[in-house]
């Protein structure tokens, strides 16, 4: 997934010799006490990748905490669609700084328009007895293809409006499990696992590694519930975007490693869609839940690309 023109031939190389997360993601000017500036992002799409934002509101929220208090949740809203031609002010509100917690809210504007607010609550580690789910049976991810690769083999049959999105490197790496159709999938159950990680290697800072895992987290955990009725994320008939986004984070954990999403969907109706995802580590520990709802309206006639 990378920049560049959006033609077929450039999506069957999109997972050959791709360039990674953008170097600039958490480069913040303070611009004020608490309020941190980044520049436009650029590129081909007018629309902001949520993922972008949840993790730059995250990170501007870390730079308020100490970092012996890494996070164990945040909660965010999607308000608007962001630009990509404006630069974006993230503004920290400091709620509480307790012996053991410290909660924070975000505000993420461009210009006088609020486009994504989130909350966040930091944690001292603590001991504590542990009980978890168990790791499901699936294969490893060194025996799945590349879901660049997946999706790049059916680029020629998607309307370019949504080519436009994939052309691009997000610097990920995602294995489904299950098959990853795109174009006509058939009606399949509200579940659904894929392996995850980051593709380059990341420092040995927890706090990087959470907010990296909020970068990926924002993609297809939502679409999981549009197999029950025969949608494909990929259709001009669906107009979709996300509303809110949760993220708990259980324990340590490397976002540059190997990580499976155990996903499912409890309901899908009135033009919204709840997916949820259980998130192991390699060695099986749960080190993270994450819930999202989306738009997923089906239209009568196509989106105009």
């Amino acid at each position: 997934m990378r920049d560049g023109a959006n033609t077929s031939s450039s999506y069957r190389d999109a997972w050959d010799g791709r360039e990674g997360v953008p170097a600039d993601l958490f480069d913040f000017e303070e611009v004020a006490p608490d309020c941190f500036r980044v520049p436009p992002t650029g590129g081909p799409l007018a629309r902001l990748f949520g993922g972008h934002v949840l993790a730059q509101a995250f990170s501007a929220a870390q730079r308020t905490v100490s970092p012996d208090r890494p996070a164990h949740s945040c909660h965010a809203y999607f308000v608007r669609s962001g630009r990509t031609d404006l630069p974006i002010d993230y503004m920290v509100t400091r709620d509480r700084d307790g012996r053991s917690f410290s909660a924070r809210r975000v505000a993420a504007m461009q210009g006088d328009t609020l486009i994504f607010s989130l909350s966040a609550s930091m944690h001292r580690p603590e001991d504590g007895r542990v009980q978890q789910a168990a790791l499901p049976d699936v294969p490893p991810p060194e025996s799945l293809p590349p879901l660049d690769a997946v999706i790049a083999r059916s680029m020629a049959g998607m309307p370019a409006a949504r080519q436009a999105f994939w052309d691009r490197d997000l610097g990920l790496d995602f294995r489904a499990v299950e098959p990853f159709v795109t174009i006509d999938p058939p009606v399949t159950p509200p579940r659904r696992h894929m392996w995850a990680r980051v593709r380059d290697r990341l420092g040995d800072d927890s706090t990087e590694h959470q907010r990296m895992f909020a970068y990926l987290s924002d993609l297809f955990v939502m679409h999981t519930g549009l197999g029950p009725i025969g949608v494909s994320w990929a259709s001009m008939q669906l107009q979709d975007a996300s509303l809110d986004h949760s993220i708990w984070f259980h324990q340590p954990f490397r976002a540059d490693e190997w990580m499976l999403l155990a996903m499912d969907s409890p309901f899908t109706g009135g033009a919204r869609t709840l997916g949820r995802a259980t998130v192991f580590a390699r060695d099986g520990r749960v080190v993270a839940s994450v819930a999202q709802e989306g738009m997923v309206r089906v239209l009568r006639t196509g989106i105009e690309g």
